[in-house]
């Protein structure tokens, strides 16, 4: 099953920021030396789009990954030790239609 993973972020104090992120980074990475995840996207510099308006992106969407697991249970078990829990951050998880 196939299942992306939409981190939205907390507020990180500013003496945990480097450690935080090679937190983040080391978790991602342990997901993907598991086989877990096979896409991985992080960035800034967005734009917000609708019908009427582009303006700067201004959520806190900070990245996606595609995962692979057999339930939905075990992709929340995954995301138990999320580093970015602590600060708030959360995770959605939404399960692809079909495969």
């Amino acid at each position: 099953m196939k299942f992306l993973l939409v981190y939205r972020g907390g507020v990180v104090p500013e003496d945990h920021l480097d450690r935080n992120i090679n937190e983040l980074w080391g978790w991602l990475d342990n997901l993907k030396e598991k086989g877990y995840e096979k896409v991985r996207f992080a960035g800034s510099g967005r734009k917000s789009i609708s019908k009427d308006l582009i303006a700067d992106y201004s959520g806190d969407i900070f990245g996606v990954s595609i995962i692979e697991a057999g339930s939905l249970e075990e992709v929340v078990s995954l995301t138990s030790d999320w580093p970015e829990l602590q600060y708030g951050g959360r995770i959605e998880i939404v399960e692809a239609i079909g495969d």
